[in-house]
């Protein structure tokens, strides 16, 4: 009754309290500023997402986990290459190196990943059980307000054959469904092929369930990739993204990144975001 007395009779009270959600849910989706923490980032792909979200600068501090510190000098160009650049030594096989990296960080940025020839256990170890030590050191503290973006790959729909030496993508797949569990708000890319080739080139496509290979094309730039996490991880459309990514020929871009996100919705997540978009 308070509430109608302020705001006039229920039926314009009930329009404002609606008006009232729709901006909290929108203020939701909004990272806050802190820090944020790419682990995997002297990678080919982790490399260009750790300085992408440097010159961004909208989720705060840019933290970088890395094997060594030498690779990081040579990859990140930073100069003391430790906690005071930020740049953190880890191993996310081993929970024990995760700690100084982690403390007081709320945006979590994987980019780890093995090249695909290592044996099974070296795999099952980065791929799954890696991203697991990583989501419980970002929550050790609690979870409120944390957030967390795989980049992992397509492929994902098949499991792999008594013959297959590949396990890649399985354990990825395990690392998803794991993220996905966690109720923590997330973004799970799944490229194509990555290529080295220049970014900001070619129209982006988004999709699900492997149908992207229908079209015809087969590989994405790295730096493509890079982008679309720092809009996934800046202005997500939701709080639970998760979908394939690739691109068309060199010459039909520049890529479109809120269209990718907007392209990367099921139907029932555009439906809940109507609202907002009045």
């Amino acid at each position: 009754l308070k509430f109608i007395a302020i705001f006039g009779d229920p039926a314009m009270a009930k329009l404002r309290m609606l008006v009232l959600q729709c901006f909290a849910g929108f203020f939701m989706l909004v990272p806050v500023r802190s820090i944020v923490l790419v682990t995997g980032a002297t990678g080919r792909t982790g490399s260009i997402l750790y300085k992408l979200l440097q010159q961004h600068g909208q989720l705060g501090a840019t933290r970088a986990l890395v094997r060594n510190a030498t690779a990081a000098r040579e990859k990140l160009g930073c100069k003391a290459c430790n906690a005071s650049d930020g740049v953190f030594v880890g191993d996310v096989t081993d929970p024990s190196t995760l700690a100084s990296a982690f403390d007081g960080v709320s945006t979590l940025a994987i980019a780890v990943g093995v090249h695909g020839s290592e044996p099974k256990s070296i795999v099952e170890k980065v791929e799954w059980l890696g991203v697991k030590n990583q989501l419980q050191a970002l929550v050790k503290d609690g979870a409120a307000g944390k957030r967390v973006l795989l980049i992992s790959t397509m492929g994902t729909t098949e499991p792999p054959s008594k013959t297959d030496t590949n396990f890649v993508m399985f354990y990825k797949l395990n690392a998803e469904a794991f993220i996905e569990s966690t109720g923590l708000p997330y973004a799970i890319i799944k490229p194509c092929g990555l290529s080295n080739d220049s970014g900001n080139q070619r129209e982006l496509m988004a999709g699900h369930d492997d149908d992207l290979f229908e079209t015809g094309f087969y590989m994405i730039p790295r730096q493509d990739v890079a982008a679309v996490a720092v809009a996934a991880l800046t202005a997500p459309p939701v709080n639970e993204l998760r979908f394939d990514l690739c691109a068309k020929q060199p010459g039909t871009g520049p890529g479109n990144m809120q269209k990718v996100l907007q392209d990367a919705l099921w139907p029932w997540q555009k439906s809940q975001i109507e609202p907002l978009m009045i």
